[in-house]
């Protein structure tokens, strides 16, 4: 018989399906979603965790998707059952960006249950470096210290960091015929999304690149039909087929966030065979090494001259192809499969 792994998370995702995909590969997983969206909830949420653990206390690990109001109990309650307790950090909880509302350490109560479940576990497994410390640069904001150190006391836990990992056969070249446009991709529901995700800067581009295309692919239909220059094209949210051939028709795909933490959607484009320019946040640089373009401060000028050099490229096919590779080699799926299973003893 399988041994038991309890494992707890706060929403349903791409990246938690995979998990939980390779864990069941070992273990036998009793799971429990705590997607929270009334703080009422969350003494009940707690109880029933406490309870799940009570009646598996012969569980081999806890594993917890993130830090945070969730993982503090399972963390505790390993301690007392003599359970291995990991917990794998995302990014926004390794961060504290007030200005912009985003980071677990922006708020009192939420980080104190983040650090002291970070500061209590046994492994931690981040899904880059750059989530255990890194300098931010990129935007003028206060906190230019960034990753979980720089928020929490010091650990006896064991920090094994193991990249996400992608699906490199769905998401590939299917050699369609490329334009010279960029795309983005971007869940643009809500108004603080048009300056998080740098939609602003593909809008202030297209003002200036009249003849080119700019594509944002994930808009809600409130903002649709919002006043923007013709050659800013808003696409709701599609399938992931219909993705991929979006993606397919396009020889550059942005990333202008000014946060993030290990993002699908960069990689997924990457394995189409989009060159990248990201901006100067988090993993980006790292993930596109030498394969596209850092912009290293949001300012609207870097962008333009990024795009022009981009534009007078002669060897989009190879850098296309080494986009492709970079991700094939480095963050494929089966190598975070075998990572994570080899952490799991």
């Amino acid at each position: 018989m399988k041994p038991t792994l309890l494992y707890f998370y706060p929403n349903e995702a791409s990246y938690v399906e995979k998990d939980l995909k390779i864990l069941n590969e070992k273990f036998r997983i009793i799971k429990l979603c705590l997607n929270i969206s009334n703080k009422w909830q969350l003494p009940f949420m707690i109880i029933y965790q406490k309870l799940i653990c009570l009646y598996h206390f012969n569980a081999k690990f806890i594993v917890c998707q993130f830090a945070g109001y969730h993982s503090l109990l399972p963390v505790f309650m390993g301690k007392i059952l003599n359970i291995k307790t990991v917990i794998i950090l995302g990014g926004f909880d390794c961060a504290s960006f007030p200005e912009i509302n985003y980071g677990n350490f922006r708020k009192k109560i939420l980080g104190w249950f983040t650090a002291k479940s970070i500061e209590n576990a046994d492994i931690i497994s981040p899904v880059h470096e750059k989530m255990i410390y890194y300098k931010y640069e990129y935007e003028n904001f206060i906190n230019k210290e960034q990753g979980y150190k720089a928020f929490t006391k010091s650990s006896k836990a064991l920090v094994k960091v193991i990249h996400n990992g992608f699906y490199t056969d769905f998401f590939k070249d299917l050699n369609y015929k490329r334009n010279k446009n960029f795309v983005t991709i971007a869940s643009y529901n809500r108004d603080a999304v048009f300056y998080l995700k740098g939609i602003d800067l593909m809008e202030k581009a297209a003002l200036k690149f009249k003849n080119t295309l700019f594509t944002v692919v994930g808009v809600s239909q409130k903002y649709i039909n919002k006043n923007r220059p013709s050659n800013l094209i808003f696409i709701p949210f599609v399938s992931h087929e219909k993705l991929r051939e979006i993606l397919n028709e396009n020889y550059f795909y942005c990333q202008l966030s000014v946060s993030e933490g290990f993002p699908n959607s960069l990689c997924e484009a990457m394995l189409c065979g989009c060159i990248p320019l990201v901006s100067n946040v988090c993993s980006m640089p790292d993930i596109i090494d030498k394969t596209g373009f850092v912009i290293e401060k949001r300012d609207e000028n870097l962008f333009f001259n990024l795009i022009e050099r981009t534009l007078e490229l002669k060897n989009l096919n190879s850098l296309s192809q080494n986009a492709r590779e970079r991700v094939v080699e480095n963050f494929s799926y089966e190598n975070r499969r075998k990572s994570l299973l080899d952490l799991l003893k």
